[in-house]
């Protein structure tokens, strides 16, 4: 696993800190994986669709002759 550090802003440390001690998490690394990894599921098939969109405007323009 690959550690990262991060500064937060103290309102949305103090957040994360209270959803800790409410116990809907056992610490602020497993609140901030959780949140990361939501992140990550959201936004992959955005994404996929932008290397697509990326991958076709590149085909188009390799597919055009040249001037």
């Amino acid at each position: 696993m690959k550690t990262l550090s991060i500064d937060l802003p103290e309102k949305l440390a103090a957040e994360i800190d209270a959803y800790v001690k409410a116990g809907l998490f056992k610490s602020e690394p497993e609140a901030v994986l959780a949140a990361m990894s939501e992140f990550v599921r959201r936004n992959r098939v955005e994404l996929m669709e932008r290397f697509a969109r990326d991958d076709i405007e590149w085909a188009k323009k390799e597919a055009l002759p040249s001037k």
